[in-house]
C-alpha cells in the first residue's frame, strides 16, 4: 500500500483537499484518514483521528490528512513527525499553509526558504504547498460556484461592485481572498467566515474537474499539489 501524509493549517484546507481526493480520485481503492493535532504549548503534541473511511484488501493507496490547527504548526508537525512517517513507509509528505496574515506577497521567497529550512530531504523530500495569499483564492477562481451559492451571483456582477473580477483576474493577488469571497456571497445575503458549515457549503460547490484542468496554469503551488497525487496514484 502506498502512503501519503498532508499536514494543513486549518479546517479549510483539510475540507478541501479531503473532497478534491473524493472526486478525482477512485474511492475504491483510497483509504482516508483525517486527524486533529492539538496541544504542544504546555502539554504534549496530540494526535488524534477524527474520520476513516476505511481500510480494506482492496484499498492500495493511503492517505492521512493531519489538521495541525495554525499555519505556524504545519512545519514542525512535520518536522516531528518525519522519522516514524518515513519508518511506517509514507512515501510522500506534503505541508499546505496560508500565506496571508503572517506574511506578505514580497515575503513568499524567505517563506519558502524557512519552510525548508533544516529538514530532512532523504529517504522522502518534503513538498510545501501554499495558498497565496489564501487557499480561498483558488475558490474565487472557480468563478462558476458562485452561481451554485446563488443563481444571482456571477463573476461579472462581483466585477461591478467589488472592483475584480474571479473569471480572469490573478487571485494570488488578493490580499485577504477570504474576505472577498465573503464580500461576494453577501451581495445575496450568505456570508464566508471560515466556519464549519460554511466551509463545507463552499467546498461542496465547487467543480473540481474545472480546477483540476485550470488552475493548474493559474496557480503554482496548485500545479505542485496536482503533479505530487498524480505521481502518488501513477
Amino acid at each position: 500500500m502506498k502512503k501519503m501524509a498532508i499536514f494543513v493549517e486549518g479546517e479549510t484546507e483539510l475540507c478541501f483537499i479531503d473532497r478534491l481526493l473524493r472526486e478525482i480520485v477512485n474511492e475504491k481503492n483510497l483509504q482516508i484518514v483525517l486527524v486533529s493535532a492539538s496541544g504542544g504549548a504546555r502539554s504534549a503534541r496530540m494526535y488524534k483521528v477524527v474520520a476513516d473511511s476505511g481500510s480494506g484488501d482492496d484499498k492500495k493507496f493511503y492517505i492521512r490528512i493531519t489538521n495541525s490547527s495554525t499555519d505556524n504548526r504545519v512545519r514542525s508537525d512535520i518536522q516531528d513527525n518525519y522519522e516514524a512517517l518515513t519508518n511506517s513507509g509514507f512515501s510522500a509528505i506534503i505541508g499546505v499553509r496560508d500565506v496571508y496574515p503572517d506574511f506578505l506577497l514580497a515575503d513568499l521567497p524567505n517563506l519558502r526558504t524557512g519552510l525548508r529550512y533544516r529538514l530532512k530531504t532523504k529517504p522522502v523530500s518534503v513538498d510545501f504547498v501554499l495558498g497565496v495569499m489564501e487557499i480561498e483564492a483558488w475558490f474565487l477562481a472557480e468563478h462558476t460556484h458562485f452561481s451554485r451559492i446563488h443563481p444571482r451571483l456571477s463573476a461579472s456582477r462581483i466585477a461591478t461592485i467589488h472592483g475584480f473580477d474571479p473569471s480572469v483576474d490573478d487571485m494570488q493577488l488578493r490580499v485577504n481572498p477570504a474576505l472577498d469571497l465573503h464580500n461576494a456571497y453577501s451581495l445575496e445575503g450568505s456570508a464566508y467566515q471560515k466556519k464549519s458549515r460554511q466551509i463545507q457549503r463552499t467546498v461542496g460547490t465547487l467543480d473540481y474537474a474545472e480546477m483540476y484542468l485550470e488552475h493548474k496554469a493559474k496557480f503554482p503551488d496548485f500545479a505542485v499539489l496536482m503533479r505530487i497525487i498524480d505521481q502518488f496514484f501513477s
